[in-house]
């Protein structure tokens, strides 16, 4: 049996401009991304006429989660800066569109969500780093 793995080379974070006609920008120099991780609430509904003492639960709602990213840290690109970058986006405290673009063709995840952690680093030995948090708000579409 040959394997269907995709190597995860190549693929991309872009932000939206919000205009009418939405273009999207990649986010510069991301080294690792970690795509949103969905959850859904569950309730228990275990009552005295449960079914030989089993638990009974139903599910709730659900969670769009969110997505970590990891990059080389670029304080003057326009993908990065307070003007337009990650940065302008973790100040104006609103949702822009996103987008997750796998290598290949494989598939996009796009979603509405905001930046809820950015944080540099600036080790002796290595290159700077920037490393954030955006939180899904609503559903994301695979397509």
């Amino acid at each position: 049996m040959v394997s269907s793995a995709f190597w995860a080379f190549g693929t991309a974070l872009q932000l939206g401009d919000g205009a009418t006609s939405e273009t999207f920008t990649s986010i510069a120099e991301l080294t690792e991304i970690q795509p949103p991780q969905m959850t859904k609430e569950s309730y228990d509904v275990t009552n005295h006429s449960s079914t030989n003492r089993f638990r009974e639960r139903i599910p709730g709602l659900k969670d769009g989660g969110s997505l970590s990213f990891k990059a080389n840290w670029l304080p003057n690109n326009a993908t990065h800066d307070e003007s337009t970058g990650l940065w302008e986006c973790y100040k104006d405290n609103v949702n822009h569109n996103w987008r997750l673009v796998l290598p290949d063709s494989l598939g996009t995840v796009s979603f509405a969500g905001h930046l809820t952690a950015l944080s540099p680093e600036t080790p002796l030995a290595g290159q700077g780093t920037l490393s954030g948090t955006i939180v899904v708000s609503g559903e994301p579409t695979w397509s």
